[in-house]
């Protein structure tokens, strides 16, 4: 038999909230968990009648008054008003043998966590329509490709875009970061211009070996170097002959090679290695780059003529930092796509995205993409939450509030920092009790904290 002291110990050092009446609905006994739960103390409760508590506003339902008349077990799902938690209570009626009632054990738990998870699951089909609606009304289709954009800056670019697609001759210079998406702009141009049906050569020019970039560009006959074929070979230039070639990363193109593109440029032939013809071209030029061309005509390493050559119509793609706007679609494009291509249904609560926005995204969309690919693969289950992100973008949001927040007395600063890690054990947590133990404090700490920063709040 256990005695009686060690039966109330037990119930008190429960992770629940207990408390037990009489057959009238009288206090007899509440520990320390369900005092919390309500935002009171224990003595608060204890001698008082179920009835009275419920007047008073301490919370919106009772259990046990309805167990007390049906004299059976009562579920109810209440309101706490002092804490703002939902909580599932549970009151078992126990019966004498003449089947009066002699107690009421009531069992209460903090459910506000899975109320919240229940809802965010049950609005998740709507979001993600919804969501899909807006990608579908923010998506620019010029031929075949597809870009999402909501911000006036990106809009921009994209009509610029459009209307020089249409001027064949046109060579075209697009700069930017990297990441922030010239190759997708390069074949935008190319799909909505009359050679959208001709060649389209990509080429990077900073991916071939110094020694290779001539032949590789405009070909070689046969002999013309040991390890030829002794076929000869086409050129990238001549492959793209009738259409567009596109040479990204132009400001990795070594000196000597800007000489002969120049050439290229303004002759339009070209001259296989080891060869003595030379062929026409009928080629459009497309160039990108993330460097600071002018910089370097300044330093020496990118000719100025050839600059001016290729500089014909430029285009200059905005950073992602610039356009915060097209975050949020983006992030729902991407995570569209990546549930597609791994089969889930992973969906990010909307308190994440602050912490997206106030990150600088050094490289552009194709990081974004990625961060969300990595996230759709590593978070467990199907929310993805703030603190399942990656470490950098807790620090950038925790850089941006310090740098905003203006110098304050101690005491309330002390005071913010507590109801901040409050909070956080709150969340991470579910319920005040399993908060208090992991700050190593009593739960009437916990609220008694939260309610007098909530005072605070209102009176500022």
């Amino acid at each position: 038999m256990v005695d009686a002291e060690s039966l109330f110990e037990m119930l008190e050092s429960s992770f629940d909230g207990i408390w037990i009446t009489d057959g009238e609905g009288k206090v007899l006994f509440a520990n320390s968990a369900n005092a919390a739960l309500l935002g009171v103390t224990k003595a608060d409760l204890e001698g008082r009648k179920t009835q009275e508590l419920l007047e008073e506003k301490i919370f919106s339902d009772s259990a046990i008054l309805e167990a007390i008349e049906k004299k059976c077990q009562v579920s109810k799902v209440c309101y706490n008003y002092n804490t703002k938690l939902t909580v599932l209570s549970t009151a078992t009626p126990i019966l004498n043998k003449d089947g009066s009632i002699r107690h009421v054990f009531n069992n209460v738990r903090d459910i506000t966590t899975l109320n919240k998870v229940q809802s965010s699951l049950r609005d998740k089909e709507e979001i993600i329509q919804r969501q899909n609606k807006e990608l579908e009304n923010m998506k620019i289709r010029l031929g075949i490709s597809e870009i999402i954009a909501k911000s006036k800056a990106f809009h921009e670019v994209v009509e610029l875009a459009q209307r020089i697609a249409s001027f064949d001759g046109a060579t075209v210079l697009i700069l930017g970061e990297s990441g922030t998406g010239k190759e997708l702009i390069s074949e935008m141009i190319v799909n909505n211009s009359p050679r959208k049906d001709q060649p389209f050569i990509q080429i990077n020019c900073g991916a071939i070996p110094e020694h290779l970039v001539e032949s590789e560009f405009f070909g070689y006959e046969k002999g013309a170097f040991t390890g030829a074929d002794s076929r000869g070979r086409k050129g990238l230039f001549e492959t793209a002959n009738g259409g567009t070639i596109f040479l990204d990363e132009i400001g990795d193109l070594p000196l000597h090679m800007q000489v002969k593109l120049l050439r290229v440029l303004q002759q339009r032939r070209i001259m296989r290695v080891g060869g003595t013809e030379s062929i026409d071209l009928d080629v459009r030029v497309i160039a990108a780059t993330n460097k600071n061309l002018e910089e370097m005509i300044r330093n020496g390493t990118f000719r100025e003529d050839l600059y001016y050559r290729l500089n014909v119509v430029s285009l200059v793609i905005p950073p992602l930092r610039e356009r915060k706007e097209d975050i949020v679609p983006l992030i729902n494009h991407f995570l569209m796509v990546t549930n597609q291509k791994y089969h889930t249904q992973k969906s990010i609560l909307y308190d994440t995205i602050d912490a997206f926005e106030n990150y600088d995204w050094p490289g552009n969309v194709r990081e974004l993409e990625n961060v969300v690919e990595n996230l759709v693969i590593t978070t467990p289950g199907d929310l993805i939450k703030l603190e399942n992100l990656p470490e950098k973008f807790q620090a950038a949001k925790a850089a941006l509030t310090g740098e905003e927040r203006e110098i304050l007395p101690l005491k309330v600063t002390v005071e913010r920092a507590e109801h901040a890690a409050i909070d956080r054990a709150i969340q991470q947590c579910g319920s005040v009790r399993k908060a208090a133990g992991m700050l190593g404090v009593d739960p009437s700490t916990i609220v008694r904290k939260m309610q007098n920063y909530k005072n605070e709040k209102e009176k500022q």
